[in-house]
């Protein structure tokens, strides 16, 4: 019985030495920062204004938001994918916004990029947004354009992209960025983590086996023990 609990307990301490996968992006849900908004619960952020951590703002002014704003033009109920904030990558003009982060990786390692693209119906078409990560010299590592498609949901909808790139560096830069006239294209819930190396992964699949041949063992010896 000793013997079963202990490796029972080594099983589960080779699955938890598996390192967690930590997110690098600092403020990937746009929660922090100072929001000065007020009761029209939208905010906007200037080019070089650093009032939204974590993030800088080139371009065009973008629109950080709350929960619960409406355009009062378009008559948008905008709602964040998650938590109570998100953004909004568009102005209602062609002029270009780009909002970047240059955020720390190990060289040369497998990182999972993902993030929320929000669309509306009033915008009559895919909300564009053109994604991109460099490293220390500029060189492109990650080139994507992803566009979410249009909904009929007057609360809007948001979209998940994924892409898994590797890194040039200890340092990169992710910037999104869009040039359209459209009403709403939003951002939120940016993430880049590790991906597992396959050895973590071996460890995983042994910590599970290790498990499962515990279960076997203490299954045999029930059934021995009710043969005698």
């Amino acid at each position: 019985m000793r013997g079963s609990i202990n490796a029972i307990v080594a099983a589960f301490a080779i699955v938890s030495a598996v390192p967690a996968m930590a997110n690098v992006i600092v403020n990937g849900g746009f929660e922090q920062g100072t929001f000065t908004g007020g009761s029209s619960l939208a905010q906007q952020i200037s080019p070089g204004d650093t009032t939204l951590s974590g993030w800088t703002v080139g371009g065009a002014p973008i629109t950080w938001y709350e929960n619960g704003f409406n355009n009062n033009l378009q008559q948008i109920a905008l709602t964040a994918h998650s938590g109570n904030f998100a953004v909004n990558l568009v102005d209602g003009s062609s002029n270009t916004i780009m909002l970047s982060q240059t955020f720390p990786t190990l060289p040369f390692q497998e990182y999972l990029l993902s993030y929320w693209v929000g669309n509306y119906s009033a915008n009559n078409g895919p909300a564009p947004i053109t994604v991109r990560i460099t490293d220390g010299t500029s060189n492109t590592i990650l080139l994507s354009e992803t566009s979410a498609p249009p909904t009929n949901e007057p609360s809007g909808t948001w979209v998940r992209f994924a892409s898994i790139f590797i890194t040039d560096g200890t340092s990169n830069t992710i910037s999104f960025s869009e040039n359209s006239a459209l009403t709403y294209i939003g951002l939120d819930d940016v993430s880049i983590t590790g991906v597992p190396e396959p050895s973590t992964w071996e460890m995983i699949l042994l910590g599970f086996a290790g498990l499962g041949y515990v279960g076997y063992r203490r299954a045999r010896a029930g059934r021995a023990t009710l043969a005698a």
